[in-house]
């Protein structure tokens, strides 16, 4: 089971909970960065959102997140005679479980189908001052830093929001990559410098469709069990993660 709580100006706290490999339980309370999104991230009124998110990325099966209730009587009748009726508690809903790669999702107005997600041992990142597509740019083989490696998820995105995506300089969609520690990793920075990746301010149209590539820095000890994403197109009604899982 998974319990992700978002409290901040956009998601500046993930607390994850749930059975990971060993079978045990674990709880963690990081603090994020929300400025760490790719680039430079619209401002952000300040939200409080609950997220409950009851799926399977440790392999464990979704649960109620409440106690179940006793029946409540609708009758007021007291003493000998009276027969009083009970009404059962509606039931809880439960979250839909973790996706697979290749499975498409779908998060309030973001379809998104992860394609790939894998570590690798370095990323190509243009780093000259030419766009990507002039034919001057220039792709420079980008290492971690010492003591982490990379995870890339690559993503083909349909964009059914109301608003255009700036997917690499904007946070139309905030992810986070989660470890068996219940650590949440933010992408790194300049993400439209990543080889494939739209432009910065690149807008995707309401309707239109790309593939995105993130990237997470994470120690090389981190085992990670899965990736959750969020459509934050509309901050007056962000909702729940979706989430997609795999090893990496």
């Amino acid at each position: 089971m998974v319990v992700v709580v978002v409290k901040s100006e956009l998601a500046s706290k993930v607390m994850v909970r749930s059975s990971v490999r060993n079978g045990t339980g674990g709880l963690a309370d990081v603090e994020a960065d929300p400025s760490n999104y790719g680039g430079t991230m619209r401002a952000a009124a300040p939200v409080l959102v609950v997220v409950a998110v009851l799926l399977a990325l440790a392999g464990c099966s979704a649960e109620p997140v409440t106690p179940a209730t006793s029946p409540a009587s609708t009758d007021s009748c007291r003493g000998s005679g009276c027969s009083p009726t009970y009404e059962a508690p509606s039931p809880t809903p439960t979250a839909a479980p973790s996706a697979q790669v290749g499975q498409t999702v779908t998060n309030k107005g973001i379809t998104l189908t992860v394609k790939q997600a894998r570590a690798v041992d370095s990323i190509e990142m243009n780093e000259s001052s030419y766009r990507a597509g002039s034919g001057y740019e220039k792709y420079t083989k980008t290492l971690p830093d010492a003591g982490g490696r990379f995870v890339m998820v690559t993503a083909h995105v349909v964009n059914n929001a109301q608003v255009s995506l700036d997917l690499t300089c904007s946070l139309p969609i905030n992810t986070k990559l989660i470890d068996a520690q219940q650590r949440n990793f933010d992408a790194i920075q300049d993400l439209y410098k990543i080889k494939g990746n739209p432009e910065c301010n690149a807008q995707l149209q309401p309707g239109f469709e790309a593939d995105m590539t993130w990237v997470y820095l994470v120690p090389t000890s981190a085992s990670v069990i899965g990736w959750g994403f969020q459509d934050t197109t509309d901050l007056s009604s962000t909702g729940d993660f979706s989430t997609v899982r795999f090893d990496a």
